[in-house]
């Protein structure tokens, strides 16, 4: 006989388990490289999310119909009750058997209770099955939110990256127009001539097209963040200025893939999902080998109605009935269907459990590639923010040269671009640095924003 599951919220069950052991190996959640730890306001549009997100909220829904599933489940080793009351206060019977209709009223009732006594551990199973298909719907639900946490940093850190952009727009707009202006004034003075406003007016036309774009796709993108957080629109002053500079020596996180891959069952959701439905066709495979079997229940119960019991058909009585008793139900022959069921059910087994293996396999191997686009990543972030300071020393010394009249006002501005340019690349490799580490960190379980999950 299975002992029965001692259920827990899934999500939350193994991300507690991860988590101390991320803080056992000396890592602070607080200085992890993941983006709300340095846009603190990211914190809490996380959390928010767990319960205002629509995608959240249609899981949290999929969570009740499955705990209402569960019960039924459950419901079948539960005794039942059951009946029928009729009434009739005007009964008229027309017989070949008298002379005269007769006229009467009538009182018929029925009322038993039913308990299952022994079903060869089926019903026990069911509810086991019933319990497992909740904790899988409740994994389904925190893998759900694992991948909405990657989202909602994906599209926050684009809106920073895209209002940069923007200005960026902004300014080459400006100048863009500052230099029609320019060349318009000496067209009027006859010092240039009309072919050559050509290049000043297309220049502008499509400084003008790029802002449009820009501020397009700036909107566009905090409107679907809106709608994947469940939050109202962002305004521009709520979209920070920048992406902050990772300062401090990057984390070394070989050893969490070593603790991680060394595990006799690696810690996922998806595994454990895969795990859970092998277990529910190891327990339908159990019932259909009793499918077969006589069942044994108990009834109880009483009922009245009218009866003849006499020589004389015409003669009837009402008669109140008290019973009691086991009640045998033996499905002896059903056509082999049995036998295709359980067919069915050892391949669906064998189907599930090559996934779990190769999942498992898949995993190892994502967390160690993981690994490696994190150094990438570093990498190409620590160059970025190279170029980024060379720039801004470009900018400075520029600036420095104009006020002594050695450059024009156009050179600044032409190192001033460049000087955002580099920004925004510079803003995009700290994205994809500290996106890769959620990543990682996220496939092992071990990321701090899944603490916002229900503990259980």
């Amino acid at each position: 006989m299975r002992l029965p599951l001692n259920f827990l919220a899934l999500g939350s069950a193994l991300v507690f388990t991860a988590l101390p052991g991320l803080r056992a190996q000396g890592y602070d959640n607080n200085s992890l490289p993941v983006p709300e730890n340095y846009l603190p306001a990211l914190k809490g549009i996380l959390s928010s999310a767990v319960s205002q997100s629509p995608r959240m909220i249609a899981r949290n829904a999929e969570n009740a119909a499955s705990e209402g599933n569960r019960i039924m489940m459950r419901a079948g080793q539960l005794p039942s009750v059951s009946g029928y009351f009729n009434y009739y206060p005007w009964d008229r019977q027309v017989r070949a058997d008298l002379a005269n209709p007769t006229t009467s009223n009538k009182l018929a009732y029925n009322l038993s209770l039913y308990q299952p006594i022994y079903h060869w551990g089926a019903l026990q199973n069911n509810t086991l099955i019933g319990e497992l298909q909740l904790r899988m719907t409740q994994g389904q639900t925190a893998e759900g939110y694992r991948i909405l946490v990657q989202e909602i940093r994906s599209y926050y850190l684009q809106l920073i990256i895209k209002k940069a952009a923007l200005g960026k727009a902004r300014l080459s707009l400006q100048m863009a127009e500052d230099n029609y202006a320019v060349s318009q004034t000496k067209l009027e003075k006859k010092v240039i001539s009309d072919a050559d406003m050509f290049v000043p007016t297309v220049n502008r036309d499509k400084a003008r097209l790029a802002t449009d774009q820009a501020e397009e796709d700036y909107g566009n993108t905090k409107s679907v963040f809106a709608k994947l957080c469940g939050a109202p629109v962002l305004s521009d002053a709520q979209v920070p200025d920048d992406i902050p500079e990772l300062n401090g020596p990057a984390p070394d996180f070989a050893p969490l893939v070593t603790s991680f891959t060394s595990q006799k069952e690696l810690n996922s959701y998806t595994l454990r999902n895969l795990g859970d439905q092998i277990e529910v066709e190891k327990l339908t495979f159990e019932n259909l080998n009793t499918r077969l079997r006589p069942q044994f229940n108990f009834v109880l119960g009483t009922s009245q109605d009218q009866q003849s019991y006499t020589t004389n058909l015409a003669n009837k009585y009402q008669v109140r009935d008290y019973f009691t008793g086991v009640q045998v139900q033996w499905t002896i022959f059903d056509g082999f269907a049995t036998k295709g069921a359980k067919s069915s059910s050892l391949a669906r087994r064998r189907q599930l459990e090559q996934s779990y293996q190769d999942t498992t396999a898949d995993l190892t191997e994502q967390a160690r590639h993981q690994l490696k686009l994190v150094e990438f990543a570093r990498r190409g972030m620590d160059i970025a923010d190279r170029l980024l300071t060379s720039s801004i020393g470009a900018v400075r010394d520029r600036k420095a040269d104009a006020t002594r009249g050695l450059a024009s006002e156009n050179d600044v501005n032409t190192y001033q671009l460049n000087y955002l340019d580099s920004r925004i690349s510079a803003f995009a490799a700290r994205s994809d640095y500290l996106m890769k580490t959620g990543d990682f960190l996220s496939t092992l379980l071990m990321d701090p924003a899944l603490s916002n999950l229900p503990r259980p």
